[in-house]
């Protein structure tokens, strides 16, 4: 996904009562405002600063069908 505004995500369909995992590709996701859900918990509770040109992987997990959601940046600023 290429960001060229503000964007916000929402998570849907997610299987229920079931482990999940999303990976987002995100081109220049720095550049615009990223609104994510509020039932993303960061590492130290805070979304990671993302590359504004380039290309950053975010891995989310769910163990309960995404009522609540682990997020992480695998990769920053991949080339």
């Amino acid at each position: 996904k290429a960001i060229s505004a503000d964007t916000t995500f929402i998570f849907i369909n997610v299987p229920s009562g079931r482990a999940a995992t999303l990976n987002i590709i995100l081109t220049n996701g720095g550049s615009a405002a990223i609104t994510w859900p509020t039932s993303v918990k960061w590492t130290d509770g805070v979304a990671p600063t993302l590359t504004s040109s380039g290309v950053d992987v975010l891995t989310f997990m769910t163990p309960d069908g995404g009522t609540t959601w682990y997020g992480t940046l695998a990769i920053a600023n991949a080339s």
